[in-house]
């Protein structure tokens, strides 16, 4: 039996997981043959979940479009010098196959890096990274320096794409959207979210506060509605 995970932009759905059951590097080109439902709206790629992983372990597998941290890599001729990453470099990492395309899943590298490249690609082949000349482009940048680091044997940047303070407000914004689906008053989150000694000391009506959940409460109800897909791009004026 087979469990799935149907959230928006989970990679959970319908293909064949292929890691352990890849043929050996033999210079054969890969082949897909089940192909998933891409979940669109919600920006990532559908891939069966794995029964014995929690949802919190599971990988998550996002399309280009939504997740700009995500890397094209293309086969390219020969070069001429030695040292050219092929991708046999890749294949011991976490494999899905979508849609004729292979998914590659860097868990060595916090966050995971997505790669994408054709399932015709050979192991051998000697690869580049494809980076369009578009809004996104620095985004990508900032990947494909990680990548390289790695590659290289150096140590890796955190992704910056959330700062430090994003993460503790988007933690409030959960703790905040939970109580609300559990029926807790906007004081009662608050006093979870600051402390009951911090609520008690403030006149509730006026206090600031009760401003503060109230856009905990809207803020979060904005990103479970779709404004999640924004925490794949980094933040540009």
């Amino acid at each position: 039996m087979r469990a799935s995970i149907i959230l928006p932009g989970n990679a959970c759905g319908a293909t064949a997981i292929i890691r352990r059951i890849t043929p050996p590097c033999g210079g054969r080109a890969i082949s897909a043959s089940r192909f998933p439902n891409r979940s669109n709206a919600g920006g990532g790629c559908d891939f069966p979940a794995r029964p014995r992983l929690a949802a919190t372990e599971q990988p998550v597998l996002w399309s280009e479009a939504a997740d700009t941290a995500v890397l094209r890599l293309v086969a390219v001729a020969p070069p001429s010098r030695a040292g050219v990453a092929n991708l046999r470099a890749f294949l011991s990492g976490d494999l899905r196959i979508a849609a004729n395309e292979l998914h590659i899943l860097l868990r060595g590298i916090g966050p995971d890096l997505h790669l994408i490249t054709d399932v015709a690609c050979k192991a051998d082949d000697p690869l580049a990274v494809m980076i369009p000349l578009d809004r996104d482009g620095l985004d990508r940048l900032a990947a494909l320096d990680r990548l390289l680091r790695h590659l290289n044997g150096y140590k890796v940047p955190p992704d910056r794409r959330i700062t430090g303070q994003q993460r503790r407000r988007l933690k409030a914004m959960l703790r905040a959207a939970d109580g609300r689906e559990h029926g807790a008053s906007q004081r009662e989150i608050a006093a979870v979210v600051f402390g009951i000694e911090r609520v008690a000391e403030e006149h509730w009506r006026t206090s600031p506060l009760r401003d503060t959940v109230r856009d905990l409460l809207k803020d979060s109800a904005a990103m479970i509605a779709g404004g999640y897909r924004r925490l794949l791009r980094f933040r540009r004026r």
